[in-house]
C-alpha cells in the first residue's frame, strides 16, 4: 500500500472558502480568535472557531429569504488570529490585526473566542471608523465592572470598555435578549446612565419578534453597525454550547428571523458571533446554528450588494 504525502497543509475553512490573508477585493472574511482565558465561569470557546467551521450545512443558497449568497458577495477564511502572550497583552494583538483587515475595505465576521474579544475588535473599528453603532444579541448585559479600574478586562465587561474608550456611540446601540446573571436592576445603571437601550428576553417574549426587529431598525437607522451576537441569546434547550446558558431565550427558528428582520438592509460593517463552547455542545446542535448564523450574516450581505433593503419574502414558495 502507497502512503501519498503532501508538504502542503490543508486548513479547514468555513463553507470551503479559499484560505487567504489577503482580503483586499473581498466582500466578507472569516476570522477566528481562538480566546477563552477571560470567561468567568466555564472555559471552552477557545475551541469555538473550528467547530464553527467543521459544523455540517453551509450552502450558499439562502432559502428562506431566496438568494444565493455567492452571486452577489466574494469572502475567505482568514483563519485564526495568533494570541501571542493573551494573559497579559491579547487587546493589542487583535486590535492591530483586525484593523488592518477593515482597512482593506472588507467586512470582517469573526468566530470567538469569548466575548471579552469583541472590546479589542470594537477599539479597531474605531480606529478604521470612528464610533460605531453595535446591535449587541446576548442574555447578559457585559456592562459589568467599575470605573476604578478600567483595566479590567473579561467577558462580563466588553461594552462598559466600549462606552469609556469611546468605541460606540450609544444613543444609537442597542442591547437585546437580557435575562440572566441579575443581581439586581442596578445592573443595567451603567448602561442606562450611558445612554444605551435594552429590550429584555421577556418583553420580546411579549411584543414579537417582528416588533423588536423594528425597534433595532429605528435606534440604528443609517449608521455604521457592528453586530455581536452571544450564542447564550439562544435558549440553551437549543444551544446548549456554551459557557454561562440561561434559560428562557430563544429558539433557532426565533432567533433566525429576528436577525432576517432586524439586520438585512443595515450598513453593517462588521459581525461576530460569541461564546461558542463545543465541550459543552449535545450532537454538535450549537455549533450548527452557528455556522448558520454566519449563513444568515453573509445573506445580510449578499442582500445589500442586490439592492434588498429588508426581509420582506418568507420563503422560496412566493404564493404561501
Amino acid at each position: 500500500m502507497t502512503t501519498l504525502k503532501s508538504d502542503k497543509k490543508i486548513m479547514l475553512t468555513y463553507g470551503g472558502l479559499e484560505s487567504s490573508k489577503d482580503t483586499v477585493g473581498t466582500d466578507f472574511a472569516i476570522v477566528g480568535i481562538p480566546f477563552d482565558i477571560r470567561t468567568t465561569y466555564r472555559p471552552g470557546t477557545r475551541f469555538g472557531p473550528d467547530a464553527i467551521r467543521r459544523a455540517f450545512g453551509k450552502d450558499s443558497f439562502n432559502e428562506a429569504v431566496g438568494i444565493d449568497t455567492a452571486a452577489y458577495v466574494k469572502g475567505v477564511d482568514y483563519g485564526d488570529l495568533f494570541m501571542r502572550n493573551p494573559e497579559n497583552a491579547y487587546l493589542g494583538p487583535i486590535t492591530d490585526e483586525m484593523r488592518e483587515i477593515i482597512k482593506t475595505g472588507t467586512v470582517p465576521i469573526v468566530l470567538g473566542g469569548d466575548h471579552s474579544i469583541t472590546f479589542p475588535e470594537l477599539l479597531a473599528y474605531k480606529d478604521v471608523y470612528g464610533p460605531v453603532s453595535i446591535i449587541h444579541f446576548d442574555s447578559h448585559t457585559d456592562t459589568w465592572g467599575s470605573d476604578t479600574d478600567k483595566e479590567h478586562h473579561d467577558h462580563s465587561t466588553p461594552f462598559r470598555r466600549a462606552v469609556e474608550y469611546g468605541c460606540i456611540d450609544p444613543k444609537s446601540s442597542i442591547q437585546v435578549g437580557m435575562r440572566g446573571g441579575l443581581s439586581d436592576r442596578s445592573d443595567f445603571d451603567f448602561a442606562d446612565n450611558a445612554g444605551l437601550t435594552h429590550i429584555s428576553a421577556i418583553d420580546i417574549h411579549h411584543i414579537g419578534i417582528e416588533k423588536t426587529a423594528e425597534l433595532i431598525r429605528e435606534k440604528v437607522g443609517n449608521n455604521k453597525v457592528m453586530v455581536t451576537f452571544d450564542i447564550d441569546f439562544v435558549d440553551p434547550a437549543y444551544a446548549p454550547g456554551t459557557g454561562t446558558p440561561v434559560p428562557c431565550g430563544f429558539s433557532s427558528r426565533e432567533a433566525l428571523e429576528l436577525v432576517r428582520h432586524a439586520l438585512i438592509g443595515l450598513d453593517i460593517v462588521g459581525f461576530d458571533l460569541v461564546e461558542v463552547a463545543p465541550n459543552y455542545d449535545a450532537g454538535e446542535i450549537t455549533a450548527i446554528l452557528a455556522g448558520r448564523l454566519v449563513h444568515e450574516f453573509i445573506t445580510c450581505l449578499a442582500c445589500r450588494k442586490a439592492g434588498i433593503t429588508e426581509y420582506g419574502k418568507k420563503g422560496m414558495n412566493e404564493n404561501v
